[in-house]
């Protein structure tokens, strides 16, 4: 989807019309997005033909027929779904729409709140303007801790045109996880931090402080509380970790830092195909984590900084 998107296309599938009647109004508060269709079951979406040409699709789970869960997989190879339901958003039905291609889930009592409703509106123009990632493509995984910020600065900007996402573990103090996603942005990456369920696209990830963070069997976003491992919480080794399934696919970088994190992750994934790096130890204000990294495999390869953007940008592309 290209950058300069200027009006988000949204179809809105729900049998109540007052709950449609509500989205509608909810979402065209912003002047960047308008609905352009209703349909009352999965049957009258589907048979809509403005829901091929929609940017996102809002659909309630327990409609009567043909209901959300069935026609999720089918809408997800073409555009993106949004579930918008009176389940709660950690319920087993919840995790299963996640788990059939669903992009994000909101639930409907919650958005009567102001923050949650602006939630739903930034959601819907940021998946909008995403391009779609298959699950052929490249992941790109990058575990930083003390002087890694300012090689991750670099990286965003280098990074940014890539049409790939970007999970991010650095170690930060509490609360610092949205001003990091903050700087990233202003080096012209679109980095968000985290959250729980969401599908991948070809944003930045920044893992929110406290817990970790994880690529499930879905490749979408899992933040686990947890014991602090390695001394950290979010922990890199365990995001590696949960990428080995990924082989080739996935693409590893460990920054500047103190202690080991991201040494025991990134050897798993050097053993299954994935494409390894460091930042060179000579040129981090703390070589630990980098040294650490190095020693866990032969099959990981210290990079400097200035090639380092273009190192990952090779491999995405399958040089």
């Amino acid at each position: 989807m290209p950058q300069t998107l200027s009006t988000v296309r949204v179809v809105v599938a729900d049998d109540s019309d007052i709950a449609t009647t509500f989205l509608e109004r909810l979402l065209e508060e912003d002047p960047a997005i308008r609905v352009v269709a209703r349909a009352r079951n999965g049957a009258e979406l589907l048979a809509l033909p403005q829901h091929r040409n929609a940017h996102v699709v809002l659909v309630d789970l327990l409609m009567p027929g043909l209901g959300g869960l069935s026609v999720i997989r089918r809408l997800s190879e073409y555009c993106a779904v949004v579930v918008v339901s009176s389940v709660n958003n950690e319920s087993a039905i919840a995790q299963e729409a996640l788990a059939l291609g669903a992009k994000a889930f909101f639930c409907k009592p919650a958005l009567a709140g102001r923050l949650e409703a602006q939630r739903l509106r930034e959601v819907v123009k940021a998946i909008a303007r995403a391009p779609l990632v298959r699950s052929a493509g490249r992941v790109v995984f990058i575990v930083g801790s003390t002087g890694a910020v300012v090689p991750l600065e670099r990286l965003a900007q280098e990074l940014g045109p890539l049409a790939v996402p970007v999970l991010v573990v650095q170690h930060l103090p509490e609360g610092k996880a949205e001003g990091l996603a903050q700087l990233l942005r202003a080096r012209g990456a679109r980095a968000v931090v985290a959250r729980h369920g969401e599908g991948l696209d070809t944003r930045l990830f920044v893992a929110p402080i406290g817990r970790h963070m994880q690529l499930d069997p879905s490749d979408r976003i899992r933040l686990v509380d947890g014991p602090a491992v390695n001394q950290h919480c979010p922990s890199g080794d365990v995001l590696l970790e949960s990428a080995v399934r990924l082989g080739s696919r996935a693409i590893a970088v460990v920054l500047s830092g103190l202690g080991s994190d991201g040494a025991r992750g990134i050897k798993a994934l050097a053993e299954n195909g994935a494409t390894c790096l460091t930042q060179r130890p000579e040129e981090c204000a703390a070589a630990y984590m980098p040294r650490a990294a190095l020693s866990a495999s032969r099959h990981v390869r210290a990079v400097s900084v200035e090639l380092l953007g273009r190192t990952i940008r090779k491999a995405v592309e399958g040089g």
